[in-house]
């Protein structure tokens, strides 16, 4: 596949303009990972590029903060055409083309094998916000957390990483106190 569609935010004098376009595998960063995408969420940093035109380095760029898929080229012997990956973080939608893409193209280190038990649709439905809240999750326990301590305080509940920190952390056996600043909320909650 030599030409592809991706959503592409570009600026020309001090006009902004989002739109899909076809692109070729010239157009894409270097990286040493090249991905078919499958998959991508939408998240507040999304937000923040593609309608707020914020935390961009340059341009034009391709948003989208995450991405999951399968390598079709990769010059690290870690990653073989076929493994199926997740790319999350680093620069990625904001400084390096992103996510929302049919291909990226992504330095290794970037890059993580799909988990076990988990499809490519699934990784992305959690998203970054999953997988923060789940390294929030981790964090505490590597530091000595159990669920025989008491309830645990999950500020934020009603957001992306807050809501999914609340889910981890009650399947696990916690007592989760959830708060938030939005009143509308409480019921929710």
């Amino acid at each position: 596949m030599n030409k592809f569609k991706a959503l592409v935010l570009d600026k020309v004098n001090d006009e902004t303009n989002l739109e899909i376009k076809q692109l070729s595998m010239d157009d894409l960063p270097e990286g040493e990972v090249t991905i078919q995408v499958e998959y991508s969420s939408v998240n507040f940093k999304d937000g923040l590029v593609a309608i707020q035109n914020k935390i961009i380095t340059s341009y034009p760029m391709v948003p989208g903060i995450d991405l999951a898929g399968t390598v079709i080229h990769s010059k690290d012997e870690k990653y073989n055409p076929g493994d199926e990956v997740i790319v999350t973080s680093y620069q990625l939608g904001t400084g390096h083309f992103g996510g929302f893409s049919e291909i990226a193209r992504v330095p290794s280190g970037w890059v993580v094998p799909l988990p076990k038990g988990l499809s490519l649709k699934e990784s992305m439905i959690l998203g970054t916000a999953g997988f923060t809240a789940a390294l929030s999750v981790q964090r505490m326990e590597d530091n000595g957390l159990e669920p025989s301590q008491g309830p645990v305080l999950v500020a934020g509940a009603t957001g992306g990483v807050g809501s999914l920190a609340v889910n981890i952390l009650a399947k696990k056996g916690y007592e989760v106190v959830a708060s938030t600043g939005k009143s509308e909320q409480e019921e929710y909650l």
